[in-house]
């Protein structure tokens, strides 16, 4: 379902089943891993639409903000990551992914929102930024630069004492937090020779721990890229810029 093609200019617009969640995607985009891992974790049927964000169709442009994700529910266009999963937290309850005390869910948001920070030194490493070109010094800096955000992360995690930030189970800070170190486990093969650079220290014990639980879980299995497939598409993508020769060409790793 999610291996589809992606839709791009001159596609014709999906049917829409108002019966049914139907999410605009793109298959390797963290931001809507996030909502499909709520969606996953709800047992929630859906249909997935794929779209190429590089050659978007009109009516994709037409009816949304232009990015990815989106859900089409009961008649309505429901955009962003955080939103969508925030809705299928609130119309579908089980299982509950916020904490239910309103303390919890704002911290545990705070945990998100700087999390999210670590974007700022991880796509220039993975992603191929446009106008210029990010020399091997600039990247071994910045993902020193990201290690010590991480830090961050470490404390929060091993402050929980827990296996999740959710405690036993996954919350919705997990799931929000997650699909970045897909791109950071790829890191190490997508760097070919310098990839010895772009390991995480193995001192981040909570991190490690947290990550390889993580990986357990069934949204994940189901779902998630292995760090050489991430690898594999990110490079032909940034390549190429394709979206399902990317796929294509990785599966199986």
């Amino acid at each position: 379902m999610w291996e589809s093609a992606h839709l791009d200019v001159g596609s014709a617009k999906p049917a829409i089943d108002e019966n049914k969640i139907q999410l605009y995607n793109m298959r390797f985009c963290p931001f809507a891993e996030r909502t499909v891992l709520v969606l996953l974790a709800k047992n929630l049927p859906f249909e997935v639409v794929n779209i190429d964000l590089k050659k978007k169709p009109d009516w994709f442009v037409k009816s949304t903000l232009g990015k990815v994700p989106v859900i089409l529910h009961k008649g309505k266009i429901i955009p962003e990551s955080l939103i969508t999963s925030d809705y299928l937290d609130e119309i579908y309850p089980e299982p509950k992914l916020h904490p239910t005390d309103p303390l919890q869910k704002a911290l545990d948001r705070v945990v998100v929102e700087k999390q999210s920070q670590m974007m700022k030194y991880l796509y220039p490493i993975f992603a191929k930024v446009p106008g210029r070109e990010v020399t091997n010094e600039e990247k071994v800096e910045l993902f020193k630069n990201l290690v010590e955000h991480l830090k961050t992360f470490e404390e929060e995690l091993a402050s929980r004492g827990t296996k999740y930030l959710g405690g036993d189970e996954p919350c919705m800070a997990d799931y929000m937090i997650w699909p970045y170190f897909e791109r950071i486990e790829a890191l190490p093969i997508l760097l070919g020779e310098l990839g010895q650079n772009f390991v995480l220290p193995s001192g981040l014990e909570a991190l490690h721990s947290w990550i390889n639980e993580m990986r357990l879980t069934e949204p994940v299995k189901a779902y998630g890229l292995s760090p050489a497939r991430m690898a594999k598409i990110t490079k032909i993508h940034n390549e190429t810029g394709g979206y399902d020769d990317a796929l294509k060409e990785s599966l199986g790793l």
